[in-house]
């Protein structure tokens, strides 16, 4: 009983005193996130000038308008991805939610297309492995955490 009671202060004292905290995913090197926030913010202010998806007259001019945008969203994943900055840790959760966002470019083609071919259809996001939502969410839980909220998805599909 006395070798039990030990081992529970033992895990209490590192639970509150010793493990890490915070979010995981928060980058420790706060200056990419800032930087990447501002890139972020022209590549939103572009797409914010395109025509809404309310003003297209046809899904084949929506999917037009959807490919503009995302090209603007493919050179801004392109700019982010050679920003300097960053720990090893940092550089990995980087990649990671880079390698969301290509995907997430790859499913707004893969709509524009539909739009061109199906007329007005709704979007399908690649959904996560685990099956529990679509990669969209990860990508934008990441921005969140990292106080990136021009480099959440512009909500434009």
């Amino acid at each position: 009983v006395g070798l039990l009671a030990v081992a529970m202060v033992v895990l209490w004292v590192y639970a509150f005193l010793l493990a890490p905290s915070g979010n995981p995913d928060r980058l420790q090197d706060r200056a990419w996130p800032e930087a990447a926030q501002k890139r972020c913010l022209e590549a939103r202010a572009v797409i914010d000038s395109l025509p809404s998806a309310a003003q297209a007259t046809s899904p084949a001019d929506r999917a037009v308008d959807l490919d503009l945008a995302t090209d603007v969203l493919g050179a801004m994943v392109a700019d982010l991805a050679v920003m300097p900055g960053g720990i090893d840790d940092d550089t990995h959760l980087v990649d990671m939610w880079l390698d969301d966002w290509e995907v997430y470019l790859s499913d707004r083609r893969a709509h524009a297309t539909r739009l061109r071919l199906q007329g007005d259809v709704r979007p399908l996001l690649t959904a996560l492995p685990s099956g529990t939502g679509s990669v969209l969410k990860r990508m934008n839980g990441f921005a969140r955490v990292n106080d990136m909220e021009a480099c959440l998805d512009p909500g434009d599909v």
